[in-house]
């Protein structure tokens, strides 16, 4: 695939793809609608691919993307805050690449995997191919650990809204004297990391994220939380990284490693060797086109093209990401070819910032349409849309007109507006509708698109309800990087039943995840008194067990050595 003409709105993939021999036309725009077409056009260049990186600052949107014939390739980055509006905008593309190809298969957004190698998918039913690509490490020469002065190093950003981030770097700085980096130049960050020999890492929703590429392309070993198999794919835990559950798991990994420099090296070789190998920008590039390679069209074309658009713009405008004016955009979207999520999107709209008179006109409309009012986006959007403006009437009407689509009938009523969200968090989880994909959702401004939300607007309309708290434990449970508001959520409950072993000991667990390790040993110690009180230790044991295998916190309770695999027993 030699001498393509390529546009790449992805500045370090242009210039590797202009290395290889390829024409490129390469932008990057900072008005969030950028006409390519019109831009394509005044220079005289006519693609062959064209290939978007997502922008991490300011969100771009492409207009005009149904006139180009080639194939058309979206690069997510930040999938996990994302989704929400990238979902839609995804239709507007061929292929969408991302880090996080596991979060694209739990959402049916990816077909079934048929390359392994190149993690290409086959396509899928919504229309587009996925496949895994990360973010490529920097190119930086091997520096020996002996000449590097930094035992223990973290950089990034401290802020009010990552208090698990703080927690760590508090954590790294009582035990191992390390103070965080922080607003550094991209540069003056890489050559922090290659005076640094032990990267410990942390993820905002247990994703793989930049640190992993940046540090270990510098030649650190990466100690970094056990994500999954989209981070197993770069690097290989044990081999060229450790990964750890919790902040007593990493205490020891820290501590093996400082007392066994020569294999903290060894393994931090062995990660930079393999990015040398496969993780540079001129892999990355490759990685592109041997995607594109062979591959059919699915693209979104006329009105699907358009209702995707809008969509995504209708996503991005609601969480204050791109300024439109609500009825502008409302407008738009009625005049989209007739259809669920754009109905969906219209009512949501007009809840949250058209005021209370438009949003029930629309209300009214859109309950009596026999063939759109019953469908799932429309009567979600609707029920809530009641809830919130405290008209439970046209909540109520939603959630019927649903039930009885659904052959439901006779399904008993929610008797209050909190009964109702949680009625609609059971319809959504049991269709997998669980998260919301990265939306910054307020309870008192946004009508809920997910089970999660649901129940967060139950909990606002009644906060003394235990069992909407004991709800959100538990999906909180299975969701990554959630371990923070769960703890808010498992104190609440140990506040009204402080005897309940079981709370206390999925407490005490996410604390440890939120590298908070005397909060998290002090619950667990609380938790196995009560199950001892009440017979109950064996259970205790057991269950504590099954959440922490390696044992760590087991041995801080007991206060006795770990025996297990290197590096815990050694």
């Amino acid at each position: 695939m030699s001498g393509m003409r390529i546009c790449a709105l992805a500045p370090q993939l242009a210039s590797a793809l202009a290395d290889m021999g390829h024409e490129v036309a390469a932008f990057w725009p900072s008005e969030p609608l950028f006409d390519l077409h019109g831009a394509l056009a005044a220079r005289g260049f006519e693609p062959e691919l064209i290939i978007q990186q997502e922008s991490l600052g300011q969100r771009v949107l492409l207009t005009g993307m149904e006139r180009f014939s080639c194939p058309k390739v979206f690069w997510s980055l930040d999938t996990h805050l994302n989704l929400f509006w990238q979902r839609h905008y995804f239709r507007l593309f061929d292929g969408v690449l991302s880090p996080h190809l596991s979060i694209l298969e739990r959402e049916g957004l990816a077909g079934r995997l048929a390359d392994s190698k190149a993690g290409r998918l086959a396509d899928s039913k919504a229309g587009h191919m996925a496949g895994r690509m990360a973010m490529f490490a920097p190119d930086r020469p091997w520096r020996p650990h002996a000449e590097r002065p930094r035992a223990v190093g973290f950089v990034g950003r401290l802020t009010a809204f990552r208090p698990a981030r703080r927690w760590l770097t508090d954590f790294l700085r009582e035990r191992y004297g390390t103070e965080p980096a922080q607003d550094l130049s991209f540069e003056a960050m890489l050559d922090h990391y290659q005076d640094t020999r032990l990267a410990p890492n942390e993820s905002l929703l247990g994703e793989v994220n930049f640190r992993l590429m940046e540090a270990a392309g510098c030649g650190c070993l990466v100690l970094n939380q056990d994500v999954g198999p989209d981070q197993d794919a770069l690097l290989r835990p044990g081999v060229e990284m450790e990964v750890c559950a919790h902040v007593l798991e990493l205490r020891e990994l820290l501590d093996h490693y400082l007392s066994r420099p020569e294999e903290a090296e060894r393994m931090a070789r062995a990660a930079w060797e393999r990015i040398q190998a496969e993780h540079l920008a001129r892999h990355r590039a490759q990685e592109l086109l041997s995607f594109v390679s062979g591959r059919t069209l699915h693209a979104q074309r006329g009105g699907g093209a358009q209702t995707a658009f809008w969509l995504a713009l209708a996503g991005l405008a609601r969480a204050g990401m791109i300024a439109a004016e609500a009825e502008a955009l409302e407008r738009s979207l009625a005049r989209l070819q007739p259809g669920a999520q754009a109905l969906a999107a219209r009512l949501t709209l007009a809840c949250e910032r058209r005021g209370r008179e438009a949003a029930l006109a629309l209300a009214a409309t859109a309950l009596a349409d026999p063939v759109l009012g019953p469908e799932p986006e429309v009567a979600l959007a609707g029920s809530m849309l009641g809830v919130l403006l405290e008209d439970w009437t046209v909540a109520r009407g939603f959630w019927l007109l649903r039930q009885r689509a659904a052959g439901n009938a006779g399904a008993p009523l929610p008797e209050h507006p909190a009964a109702l969200c949680v009625a609609w968090a059971g319809e959504l989880a049991r269709a997998g509708r669980v998260g919301s994909g990265g939306f910054p959702y307020d309870p008192a401004e946004h009508v809920p698109a997910c089970a999660l939300e649901c129940l967060y607007l139950a909990a606002r309309l009644a906060p003394e309800d235990l069992d909407v708290t004991r709800r959100l434990a538990a999906m909180t449970g299975g969701m990554r990087g959630h371990d923070y508001t769960r703890m808010a959520h498992l104190s609440h409950l140990a506040l009204h039943n402080p005897r309940d072993w079981r709370t206390g000991l999925q407490l005490g667990m996410a604390g440890l995840k939120s590298f908070r390790p005397e909060e998290g040993l002090t619950e667990l110690r609380h938790a196995l008194s009560n199950a001892r009180e009440q017979g109950k230790e064996a259970s205790f044991l057991g269950a504590l067990e099954a959440c922490d295998p390696r044992g760590s916190a087991l041995a801080a309770l007991l206060r006795r050595p770990l025996r297990g695999v290197s590096p815990f027993g050694a």
